[in-house]
């Protein structure tokens, strides 16, 4: 091994390793806000404060960006009045909030692993879909066979994982559909946040408008469902404990290390690889342990290979991404591991897109997940260098 491929190695590895982190985390916060429902009365209530603490901790951040927040909303608001499609920016936070919803109340039902698995494999066949239609200002790409491959190969793997449920005439192969669902909107999400970070400016304003739309979102929910289901308001959140309200902070720090930062110093595509890692092991571990009380799942043969298929399949997509856009797949591996700065200005060409296949986190994570460049605003203002950021956490 050449001296420059181990000091690449040894600058990477850090980085990797915090991106692993953030996976594992998702499924942490996951555990969470399902403990914490049992105090607030219900996995949408949990959902609310997750999402509202989140919001509380990204204020600060969005003051960062070359662009005033005045600035921000005029250059958006005139996108949507050149192309109404533009609105759909807006609509990341209600996205991120089913994410979100749906790990508080399908985990203590099927398990991390399995609502992990299938969250990836909808971010896989949604990130194959994208590249086949180019929807929402992306690119048109060739679906490859080892794209193909890969996807097929995680899609049996999440069948595999759950055979002995499955075998046993277990109802979890059905709820893990929502798991899929919820996976496939965490590109579309990431897609309409992206676009939406490049109008205002900085990523972390992006983050804080998606999050905000999310949280009103939830707490209409929350209003329905308390009105349809007379759920009681008395004794809600009475023993709690400190730790049930990690879940937004959670989200915040995937956001912010495993979005923003990470991919700066080690590109998006090992990023992404990175924290699907950690999410899966994450999700197994933790059913094998009981954390959090939801019910021990172990580890059995079914499990550890379709894992494997899994992975491998996220693999595949992951080499057909970085063969195909070499130059943006990497650009975040610099040896002197110097990051982009936040403020870094591109001028796109009108519809000039890149893309990551498979999808972000991504809290949540994780982006991933998709890279595109966004065309420039109807005024030609240079935008910064897109960053692709899940806000699902």
């Amino acid at each position: 091994m050449s001296s420059r491929m181990r000091r690449m190695l040894l600058r990477v590895t850090p980085f990797v390793g915090i991106a692993i982190l953030c996976g594992s985390l998702l499924v942490v916060q996951s555990g969470i806000n399902a403990n914490l429902a049992n105090f607030a009365g219900s996995g949408i209530r949990s959902a609310f404060i997750s999402f509202l603490t989140g919001t509380a901790l990204l204020v600060p951040t969005s003051l960062k960006g070359h662009k005033s927040w005045k600035n921000g909303l005029i250059s958006t608001f005139e996108m949507i009045r050149d192309d109404k499609k533009d609105i759909l920016m807006f609509c990341g936070g209600p996205l991120g909030a089913f994410f979100v919803a749906s790990g508080v109340l399908l985990s203590p039902l099927i398990g991390f692993a399995l609502f992990f698995v299938a969250v990836v494999t909808g971010q896989l066949l949604m990130s194959v879909a994208y590249d086949f239609t180019g929807f929402y200002y992306t690119e048109r790409q060739t679906v490859s066979i080892i794209q193909l491959t890969g996807v097929v190969l995680s899609v049996g793997g999440a069948i595999t994982f759950q055979g002995d449920a499955l075998a046993n005439g277990d109802e979890s192969g059905v709820l893990a559909l929502i798991g899929v669902a919820a996976g496939a909107v965490i590109i579309i999400q990431s897609s309409f946040n992206k676009r939406l970070s490049g109008a205002l400016g900085s990523p972390w304003k992006g983050a804080l408008i998606s999050f905000i739309i999310g949280t009103i979102a939830l707490f209409v929910a929350v209003l329905v469902e308390t009105v349809i289901t007379n759920l009681s308001t008395e004794d809600i959140l009475v023993g709690s404990r400190w730790w049930h309200y990690l879940g937004g902070p959670i989200g915040a720090f995937v956001i912010g290390a495993g979005f923003i930062l990470v991919p700066t110093y080690i590109g998006f595509v090992l990023t992404f690889a990175s924290v699907v890692l950690g999410e899966l092991i994450g999700g197994l571990i933790l059913d094998e342990i009981d954390a959090f009380g939801l019910g021990r799942r172990p580890a059995t043969g079914l499990r550890g290979a379709g894992l494997a298929m899994v992975l491998v399949g996220v693999g595949l997509v992951t080499y057909s991404s970085v063969t195909r856009n070499p130059k943006t797949d990497t650009q975040g591996i610099d040896l002197e591991m110097k990051p982009q700065p936040e403020n870094a200005q591109t001028k796109p060409k009108q519809g000039d897109t890149r893309e990551i296949s498979g999808g972000g986190a991504s809290k949540g994570g994780v982006d991933n997940s998709k890279v595109r460049g966004e065309r420039a605003s109807g005024d030609g203002d240079h935008r910064e260098e897109n960053k692709h950021i899940d806000t699902n956490t």
